[in-house]
């Protein structure tokens, strides 16, 4: 049969196969490839940035392991604090930071499609 995964050594030389074992079989010829010199603009590069990955801490309001609420909370608290500061505020970033971690992209696309057709159903 065709699926037959191992072969006696019989069957080998009805097959046409010369050897079957691996030492008698000749060695193939090794080719030696040339060293081509490294350029030192290759091997000075530039540092690379350090990227802290980190969500949002713990916090006493959320200690279920399901935590849409706490995306959900994360999100009114980032648009409550750019209403409150401005659009441009620096520590509303800190919220934003925190609802990007814990929301699914799909949700957040949904909610600020919904805040800018006037639909969403939060004050902010």
């Amino acid at each position: 049969p065709p699926n037959k995964l191992f072969v006696r050594e019989s069957e080998l030389e009805t097959m046409g196969a010369t050897t079957s074992r691996c030492e008698e079989a000749a060695p193939e010829e090794v080719v030696e490839e040339e060293e081509v010199p490294v350029e030192e603009e290759e091997e000075a590069e530039a540092p690379k940035p350090e990227i802290k990955l980190a969500t949002a801490p713990f916090d006493p309001r959320f200690p279920q392991q399901n935590q849409a609420k706490h995306c959900y909370t994360r999100y009114n608290e980032f648009h409550k604090c750019k209403a409150q500061q401005g659009e441009d505020a620096e520590e509303c970033e800190t919220y934003a930071k925190y609802y990007r971690s814990l929301c699914p992209t799909e949700w957040v696309e949904k909610w600020d499609e919904e805040r800018e057709n006037g639909t969403w159903p939060g004050r902010y």
